[in-house]
């Protein structure tokens, strides 16, 4: 989508015509979300952190490695656990969080970016590293390739934590707005040309 240089929308990075923003559900959890972005990913239109940020209500969003940044505001309290496909880490279950709000750390950057961002914040330094349990491959694919086998995107792997965390309805609502923003996403990339024009034809008529 950058290399057409076509508008977006600054909640969905969709064009205009194919926003999303109108049908994404705004959910309140129990479990307060941090998104450790790396800096490179809030220019790329495939990130579904932003996404996720925009339906999470309170999520709190820390942009790292960019030279300006300012300073990431304090954790809220509670047992903290950063989401982390290592495999030495132990599986998340929804007795971990015993009676407290959990807090859950989710890196957004490719596994590499992931890595060090973890090893440099020193609250994910700090946090309780997880992983998830066996589940479905990703739907992301035809969108964006990881370069380590068996990898989720973002959201659908904060998903996944929030339905163990939360249930299954947090998770279903969540995955059924990330289909339609995929959707129509896989649309612009084959179909680029005739989005540029339906762009053109909304500026023309503005």
């Amino acid at each position: 989508m950058r290399s057409r240089k076509l508008p977006r929308c600054p909640g969905c990075w969709l064009p205009p015509p194919l926003c999303v923003c109108a049908e994404l559900p705004l959910l309140v959890t129990r479990t307060r979300l941090v998104l450790l972005v790396h800096h490179v990913e809030t220019i790329k239109s495939t990130n579904t952190g932003r996404l996720l940020a925009r339906m999470l209500s309170g999520t709190q969003v820390r942009v790292l490695g960019a030279p300006d940044r300012a300073p990431p505001a304090p954790l809220p309290e509670g047992p903290r656990f950063l989401l982390f496909p290592d495999e030495s880490a132990p599986v998340l279950s929804a007795d971990m969080a015993g009676s407290e709000p959990p807090v859950l750390l989710v890196p957004d950057g490719t596994w590499r970016q992931a890595r060090r961002m973890c090893s440099r914040d020193p609250d994910a330094k700090k946090a309780l590293a997880v992983r998830l349990p066996e589940g479905a491959a990703t739907r992301y694919g035809g969108l964006r390739q990881s370069e380590r086998p068996g990898a989720l995107s973002t959201l659908e792997a904060a998903a996944r934590a929030l339905g163990i965390l939360e249930g299954e309805e947090i998770e279903a609502r969540i995955m059924a707005a990330f289909e339609v923003w995929l959707e129509r996403s896989l649309y612009v990339r084959e179909h680029g040309t005739i989005v540029a024009m339906a762009c053109a034809r909304r500026g023309d008529e503005g």
